[in-house]
């Protein structure tokens, strides 16, 4: 026996040849996968010593790669061994192009996740400087909504289940980037004090998809509060935000709407919820 590149083999004839525990740290992976992948056929090693051991040559390092991504995208492991079976160019660039294919769908749902990562501390933060019960004004960029279909009524029994079938649209069409649902008042509605009245239910979007149909929540000067306990129970956090916008020689502007900032996600207690109103001013 000789050493060779520092590992051990078994013949001077053979000296290009690794040992199973020696191809299998430069793989990344243990002889335990190596004795299953060759009893199932999948990958054999190069030569068989007298002794029983397995060798493995440095050509098979790129084979056993090619196989380790192939599992990781979730390809099972007999749909790998009967591509290898029958390996050719052909055949290889057409794998190619449906792993390639399964690698964008992944990496667009990474990068959703990731979208809504940073949506959630951004929530988390607006969340921690918002003083609650206090009318402030703040300067907001324009924002782009998907919007429920449209509701005009005060009646649970039918707003329900128009906000059930946005979230399930939302959910199907991988819209979802972090936001909570939130709600529009018709400016006729907020008017009339109608403020269990919505006008639809909305999802802002920071990534829309082509071809889908979007409100275009305007840019300006906003009045807002931060309402904090039940989302629900927000009469008297509309009428403190329209008592302030009158006092200030102001009116309300189109629809107002109601998001949250700390739901569900972010505290156990509802009564810890923080929910942000808001209404265009001019």
């Amino acid at each position: 026996m000789i050493v060779k590149g520092g590992f051990f083999v078994a013949e001077k004839e053979n000296a290009s040849r690794l040992r199973a525990a020696d191809f299998a740290r430069i793989c990344g992976t243990n002889k335990r996968t190596l004795h299953h992948y060759d009893q199932i056929g999948l990958f054999a090693p190069a030569l068989r010593g007298e002794n029983g051991y397995r060798y493995y040559s440095q050509e098979q390092y790129d084979v056993f790669m090619v196989i380790s991504a192939l599992k990781e995208l979730g390809m099972p492991l007999l749909d790998i061994k009967a591509y290898l079976d029958r390996r050719d160019p052909e055949r290889l660039s057409a794998l190619l192009d449906q792993q390639e294919a399964e690698v964008e769908r992944e990496l667009a749902q990474l990068r959703r996740i990731q979208t809504m990562i940073r949506t959630k501390r951004k929530l988390l933060e607006q969340g921690r400087r918002a003083v609650c019960g206090q009318v402030f004004f703040e300067d907001c960029p324009p924002a782009l909504l998907i919007l429920s279909e449209p509701i005009h009524s005060a009646d649970p029994a039918v707003a329900a289940p128009i906000l059930y079938e946005h979230l399930a649209r939302c959910h199907r069409e991988g819209w979802n980037e972090g936001y909570p649902f939130g709600a529009m008042i018709s400016g006729k509605s907020l008017a009339a004090g109608r403020f269990d009245e919505y006008a639809c239910y909305f999802t802002q979007v920071e990534h829309p998809a082509a071809g889908v149909p979007l409100f275009e929540k305007p840019a300006g000067r906003y009045a807002a509060i931060c309402l904090q306990g039940d989302y629900h129970r927000a009469r008297e956090a509309y009428r403190q935000l329209l008592d302030e916008i009158s006092a200030r020689g102001l009116r309300p502007v189109g629809c107002s709407y109601k998001e949250g900032l700390w739901d569900e996600i972010a505290q156990r207690d509802p009564a810890q919820y923080r929910t942000k109103i808001s209404v265009a001013v001019e």
